[in-house]
């Protein structure tokens, strides 16, 4: 009896030690997802272009070097607006047959000011805006899901528009109305 009672008090030891065990294991699994999800927010960051995104893609001016920051950022950037753009896009219903939809988008582009780059953008403006009505009705509902979505769109939409252009004198697509009907 003495054996029994033996592997019965082993057999009440033993859960214990092993919640033990796992609890301290949560704790390192709990630490490595979060040591994970800092380093993929710092490669994303990086990814995307890390200080020079948060700045405008211009390096910081100080003001040792004579440079005024508000001076600066003020006159050095015009936009060319364009109308709303409406398109039809294809769509899933829940049941996974093809459904038509409409997506309504207003943009800018913005560039450098200059009276050449606002007569070339001035002369390219149509084509641009060809350009982008052919690509944006190729979309789906699923290429515009979440902020990657947009962050996309916005990359494609410079491309095209730098390709329209010649050179890189478009440097960013501003969205101000986005909706999907």
């Amino acid at each position: 009896m003495t054996d029994a009672a033996v592997d019965g008090e082993e057999l009440a030891e033993a859960p214990a030690g092993r919640w033990r065990v796992l609890r301290d294991h949560k704790r390192l699994v709990m630490a490595a997802g979060a040591l994970a999800v800092v380093a993929m927010f710092c490669g994303g960051f990086v990814a995307f272009g890390g200080v020079s995104a948060l700045t405008g893609g211009k390096p910081a001016e100080s003001a040792g070097h004579g440079g005024t920051g508000a001076g600066a950022a003020a006159g050095g950037d015009a936009l060319l607006d364009f109308d709303d753009i409406v398109v039809n896009i294809t769509g899933t219903t829940a049941d996974g047959a093809s459904a038509a939809r409409y997506l309504k988008i207003h943009l800018a582009l913005v560039y450098p000011e200059s009276p050449e780059a606002e007569a070339a953008m001035a002369e390219k403006k149509p084509f641009i805006r060809d350009t982008f009505t052919g690509f944006l009705r190729q979309m789906t509902v699923e290429d515009l899901r979440g902020s990657i979505g947009l962050i996309k769109l916005k990359a494609e939409l410079l491309k095209r528009a730098r390709a329209v252009v010649g050179d890189n004198t478009p440097s960013e697509v501003l969205i101000s109305d986005l909706v999907v009907q």
